[in-house]
């Protein structure tokens, strides 16, 4: 790369490494080599000097390496480190890249959590947002840019959704084609319900909790509330000290997400939103949810 589209990079750097540019399935990348073969740097370390020059040159960096122990490699991963080991091995997340283990024209049968999570937010977005950069996404979304990448790339191979590189910066920009309506019909195969594991306890656990279950639905339909509650949390916020659950039986029902429970884009966080609601219900055997279901949906405001 020429010393003008590297403006902004200090001279230590430039001692440093050597810097390339790169296209890979249609996204630029900057590739940066350490000139020392005998240089060690930490896996932090690469990970701010990937940060600090990713924002000077508007792109992906990627470091390019002869050799790794599965040790380091793994805890670059770790750091979220985009990596390339010769012709062994990458590691780039921004393009769902995993040379030894990707199979081609592998069609994914469902949406992975995050993936389902992104399709839903945009789904309930209020605002019409036309494209999104995943830069913009992690702005707003509990996930990191690794895990949305991998997201986009999901919903692509489902055609879900479309990407385009408009220009030299490298940046995907991420697009919705379908009304709103129609991408909810056309997702129904991929879709699944966001409950990993339910557990009972007595007593109201304290935690991020939403209301889910019959009272959700209730505060969306005419159906009326039970007694007790249904309350849902993404899996990695659970912490179950200070109450006793079991998964047999209890006054108050706790569902464990796969994904957040709450939306950005919603002001309510308190209740669950309706397409998740609906997925984690569909398969309910009593015919008044059933229909209450099918209701919401209907009266959605796309």
């Amino acid at each position: 790369m020429q010393r003008d589209k590297l403006r902004g990079i200090n001279g230590d750097l430039f001692l440093r490494f050597s810097f390339y540019r790169m296209e890979f399935n249609n996204q630029l990348l900057c590739v940066i080599q350490t000139k020392n073969k005998q240089d060690s740097l930490t896996p932090l370390n690469y990970k701010r000097i990937t940060k600090q020059i990713e924002i000077l040159v508007g792109m992906p960096v990627v470091v390019l390496l002869d050799s790794l122990t599965y040790y380091e490699r793994e805890r670059l991963i770790n750091q979220s480190v985009y990596f390339i080991i010769s012709d062994k091995y990458a590691f780039l997340p921004s393009l769902i890249v995993n040379v030894q283990a990707k199979k081609e024209n592998k069609r994914s049968a469902k949406l992975t959590p995050a993936a389902q999570y992104l399709l839903l937010c945009h789904l309930l977005s209020e605002k019409p947002i036309d494209e999104y950069t995943i830069k913009d996404l992690e702005q707003i979304m509990p996930y990191n840019y690794v895990a949305l990448a991998r997201a986009v790339t999901n919903l692509e191979d489902c055609t879900l959704c479309s990407t385009e590189i408009k220009d030299n910066t490298g940046i995907k920009h991420i697009r919705f084609d379908s009304n709103k309506r129609e991408l909810w019909a056309k997702a129904q195969s991929y879709l699944s319900s966001p409950v990993k594991r339910v557990l009972f306890c007595d007593t109201i656990p304290e935690g991020d909790f939403s209301m889910s279950g019959v009272n959700a639905l209730s505060h969306y339909s005419h159906l009326n509330s039970e007694q007790y509650e249904t309350l849902a949390i993404w899996d990695k916020l659970f912490i179950p000290s200070g109450n006793p659950f079991n998964e047999v039986e209890g006054l108050n029902k706790i569902e464990l997400w796969k994904y957040p429970t709450t939306m950005p884009f919603l002001s309510n966080h308190d209740v669950v939103d309706r397409l998740s609601l609906y997925l984690s219900m569909k398969d309910d055997p009593d015919a008044r949810v059933e229909k209450e279901l099918e209701i919401m949906i209907e009266e959605m405001k796309w």
